[in-house]
């Protein structure tokens, strides 16, 4: 017996079939093979001079390392595969709501009504609505009245006339008073989700916007007749 055959391996007069038999398809030295070098090691040891014990110590902490973190990366892709799944599920949802945006500018598709959003603050009066085009030009003004908080409304999608707008941008805004001072209001319009461009794991997934906006996930504060 050998120190070869006690670690499972050929000597080179051995056939080359054996010896294909006994290499590893992946050439890496994994934990029971280095078991069983550590113990081959210690059973052919000189007994005049042994193993250092924190050799050994540092050996089996370097295999514990490098064992932990072959885990922890199985765990983390599992770990964004989940969270990648996750976030397509409730992006492809989104599509054909309508979510809220940053500013007061939308796309009016020349059918649906159009939602927007005005914070009246703690108590705001004699609120009036302006309609603007992509031009700035005004095509319909609404008395709102009084309210506070968050303000959810419709437009129709109708000028001063009672015609039908064309399709393309269109503005909101807000004057009203505030203990008794004229002020201009928050106004927020909201777009509809035409399609989601998914993330990989790492980038957030995007919304594509009817009329050719783009919204990451992430900024979705709030989803039409919320």
């Amino acid at each position: 017996m050998s120190i070869y055959t006690d670690l499972g391996l050929t000597g080179a007069a051995q056939t080359s079939t054996s010896t294909s038999t006994t290499k590893k398809s992946n050439d890496t030295l994994g934990q029971e093979e280095f078991l069983s070098l550590l113990t081959t090691q210690l059973a052919y040891q000189d007994p005049s001079n042994p193993v250092d014990n924190s050799q050994m110590v540092t050996q089996l902490a370097q295999l514990n390392m490098v064992t932990g973190i072959a885990s922890l990366n199985d765990t983390a892709t599992n770990l964004s595969g989940t969270i990648t799944s996750s976030q397509a599920l409730l992006a492809s949802s989104l599509v054909g709501q309508d979510v809220k945006l940053s500013g007061n500018t939308g796309y009016f598709d020349g059918a649906d009504a159009m939602q927007f959003s005005i914070n009246a603050g703690d108590n705001a009066t004699d609120m009036v609505l302006s309609i603007s085009d992509a031009n700035g030009s005004v095509i319909n003004t609404v008395d709102i009245g009084a309210g506070s908080g968050d303000i959810n409304l419709y437009w129709d999608g109708t000028d001063a006339n009672g015609n039908k707008a064309a399709a393309g941008n269109y503005s909101f805004s807000v004057n009203g008073k505030v203990n008794g001072t004229g002020t201009s209001l928050p106004v927020f319009a909201y777009a509809k989700v035409s399609s989601v461009t998914l993330g990989n794991g790492l980038n957030d997934s995007v919304l594509n916007l009817l009329g050719g906006g783009k919204m990451s996930m992430n900024d979705v504060k709030n989803i039409g007749g919320i």
